[in-house]
C-alpha cells in the first residue's frame, strides 16, 4: 500500500480544522501521514492539533506569514510519501476518498488524480454536486481551458512528477493551483473520478471571493505571460477561452470594487458568453450594497 502525504495548509483556521483533520484520520485507506503547515496562525490551531493523539500527524509552524503557495511548497518539502494529497482547512473528505484510487496507485499510467466535489454552501447549509458532466481522464488541457473543474482539495499527485513540473509559483496568492495544474496538464495523464468524494465549503471568508481584484490581476499576468510564447500550441489553440475568463474576472472585479460607468457597460456588452452577459447586466443595475450582500 503506497504511502500518501496529506498536506493541510492553515492560517487561523481553527473554526474548521477539527473537521478537516478528523476526515483524514477516518479514511479507510490507512497508510498516510498528515503534514499540517501552520502559516503563522494566532488562533488555537496548534492546540486543536495537539488534541489529536495520532503519530501520523506532523505539525510545522512558520515563523513568518508566507504566501499560500510558498507555504504549500514548504509543506511539500516535509513529506515522505510517494503521493501528495491536499486538503484545505475549510474542506473535508468522504471516508473512502483515498481508498477510491487504491488500485491505480500501483500503476504508472496516471500521475495526477482528481475527483468531483460536493459544494457546501455555508450560509444556506445546502449541498450541490460541483460538476454534473463526466470528468475526463488522460490529457485534459483542452477540457480545463474550456471549464476549469479541479479543486485542490480533491487532487493527488505522484511526488516524483511534482518535481518534474516544478513547484507552485510562490508569487501567486489565488491562482497558484490553477497555474500548476495547467502546466501539469500539458504533460501528464490525469485520472478523473465523477463520484463527489470531497466537500468544498463556500463561505463569506473564501479568499478568492474577498479579493476579486487580486484574482483578476493574477489571472491577467498569467494570461499575458503565457501569450508571449507564440509556439505554445496548446495555449494558442485555447486562447479564446482564457480571454473570456479574463474578461469575466475583470467585469466581476469592476462591478464589486469600482464605480459603475459607461465603460463597464461597454465591457459587459462586448462579453461573448450570452448567459454571463445577461447576469452582468442584471448585476450592473443592482444597488452596490445589495451586490456585496449577494456575494457573501
Amino acid at each position: 500500500m503506497k504511502k500518501i502525504s496529506v498536506i493541510v495548509n492553515c492560517h487561523n483556521g481553527e473554526k474548521y480544522l477539527f473537521q478537516c483533520i478528523l476526515s483524514i484520520i477516518n479514511q479507510t485507506y490507512r497508510n498516510f501521514e498528515i503534514i499540517v503547515f501552520d502559516n503563522y496562525s494566532s488562533d488555537q490551531s496548534k492546540n486543536i492539533i495537539n488534541n489529536f493523539k495520532d503519530n501520523r500527524i506532523k505539525y510545522y509552524k512558520s515563523d513568518v506569514k508566507l504566501s499560500l503557495y510558498e507555504a504549500r511548497n514548504q509543506a511539500i518539502k516535509k513529506t515522505t510519501g510517494e503521493f501528495i494529497a491536499f486538503l484545505d482547512v475549510d474542506d473535508w473528505w468522504d471516508k473512502n476518498y483515498l481508498n477510491s484510487r487504491k488500485q491505480l496507485f500501483n500503476s504508472e499510467e496516471y500521475d495526477l488524480f482528481y475527483t468531483n466535489a460536493s459544494t457546501y454552501y455555508q450560509n444556506s447549509k445546502i449541498f450541490k454536486k460541483y460538476k454534473k458532466f463526466n470528468l475526463p481522464s488522460g490529457k485534459i488541457y483542452d477540457s480545463l481551458a474550456k471549464d476549469y473543474f479541479i479543486i485542490i482539495s480533491g487532487l493527488i499527485i505522484r511526488k516524483i512528477f511534482f518535481y518534474k513540473i516544478g513547484e507552485f509559483n510562490p508569487n501567486l496568492n489565488i491562482i497558484g493551483d490553477f497555474d500548476f495544474i495547467m502546466r501539469a496538464s500539458k504533460k501528464a495523464n490525469f485520472h478523473g473520478l465523477n463520484q463527489p468524494l470531497i466537500f468544498y465549503r463556500v463561505h463569506k471568508n473564501n479568499f478568492s471571493k474577498l479579493n476579486s481584484e487580486m484574482f483578476f490581476e493574477e489571472y491577467k499576468r498569467w494570461f499575458e505571460n503565457n501569450n508571449i510564447d507564440k509556439k505554445d500550441i496548446k495555449f494558442q489553440k485555447n486562447i479564446k477561452f482564457f480571454r473570456n475568463k479574463l474578461n469575466y474576472l475583470e467585469i466581476t472585479s469592476l462591478l464589486i470594487n469600482k464605480k459603475k460607468n459607461l465603460l463597464l457597460i461597454k465591457k459587459i456588452l462586448q462579453h461573448e458568453m450570452i448567459f454571463e452577459k445577461i447576469k452582468f447586466l442584471i448585476l450592473f443595475f443592482l444597488p452596490k450594497k445589495l451586490l456585496k450582500f449577494l456575494k457573501k
